[in-house]
């Protein structure tokens, strides 16, 4: 399924917003809609981030199709980072 997602972003006090059309897989959408695009658009945001030099930001407003508002999903989303079993 293609939806449309827009993002308000604050990098370092500087506000911008971005719109784009994203896949969303069929099965995931079925399952639970607002979740599914969440996800999309939580790894949207994270290339926005890397391509902004990692600096601080704050997400603001994430939307799809321009009436489904998932910000708060989307900053629940944490990275799932690997254990660190280290002997040292």
């Amino acid at each position: 399924m293609r939806v449309v997602i827009e993002t308000m972003l604050n990098i370092e006090s500087i506000r911008g917003s971005s719109r784009g059309e994203f896949f969303v897989r069929d099965r995931d959408f079925k399952d639970n809609p607002n979740f599914a695009v969440a996800f999309v658009a939580y790894e949207w945001i994270q290339q926005q981030w890397r391509e902004s030099g990692c600096r601080d930001m704050i997400i603001e407003m994430v939307t799809w199709n321009e009436e489904n508002d998932i910000t708060q999903i989307v900053r629940e989303i944490e990275p799932i980072t690997p254990e660190d079993d280290l002997p040292f």
